[in-house]
């Protein structure tokens, strides 16, 4: 056997050499840590009985009772606190809405109003008068209106929601918040409505 033979098989030998002594020393360490695990749990248990024998029996009965008597207390307690307890009734807020613009409709039969013709027809404030006299509206006058010449009527009112109830009887009319102080050639004291009657509404049916 020559001498590079010898030495591959001393090289083999050593490395199972080796791996023999590495598994003795893995088997021998999980020996050692299953052996400190139960000693550790061992000693854990007899220092709890231990702890748990410093009290004699009628020191543990006693503690007992006095946390059974705890308990009953804090229960009497709470039941006597949802006893006192009582629900307050509840008050909703009653809102009553004011109605809007929109909805707001003030009769005008009991209105003063005066019709004005600002158009070149003569005696058209006499017809429109005697229409709404014979429509309900008993409290009216009339005249003429000097200032302008519109095509369209126009109905001014004292305050919002006046004079919707006049609009059917004009072909072409529209409300206006307000009152007239010139252009008039009767008095007009205490009107509530004027309407001005424009070129659209010469006929009247």
């Amino acid at each position: 056997m020559d001498k590079k033979t010898m030495l591959k098989l001393f090289g083999e030998e050593l490395l199972r050499s080796l791996v023999v002594l590495m598994a003795i020393l893995i088997v021998g360490f999980c020996a050692f840590f299953v052996i400190k695990v139960r000693g550790d749990k061992k000693l854990a248990a007899e220092n709890t009985t231990e702890q748990a024998s410093t009290y004699s029996d009628e020191e543990l009965q006693a503690m007992l009772n006095e946390d059974n008597a705890n308990d009953t207390e804090e229960a009497s307690e709470e039941t006597a606190t949802e006893e006192i307890t009582t629900e307050e009734p509840t008050t909703e807020e009653v809102t009553t809405e004011e109605p809007t613009t929109e909805e707001l409709n003030i009769p005008s039969n009991d209105k003063k109003i005066l019709v004005l013709n600002s158009t070149t027809t003569n005696g058209l404030a006499s017809k429109w008068m005697n229409k709404l006299s014979g429509a309900g509206f008993t409290n009216i006058s009339k005249g003429n209106y000097s200032n302008s010449r519109d095509a369209q009527t126009t109905i001014y009112v004292s305050e919002e929601g006046m004079g919707k109830d006049l609009l059917p009887y004009f072909a072409d009319a529209q409300i206006v918040v307000g009152t007239l102080d010139s252009g008039i050639d009767v008095s007009s004291s205490g009107v509530e409505i004027f309407i001005v009657i424009g070129s659209n509404d010469i006929n009247v049916q």
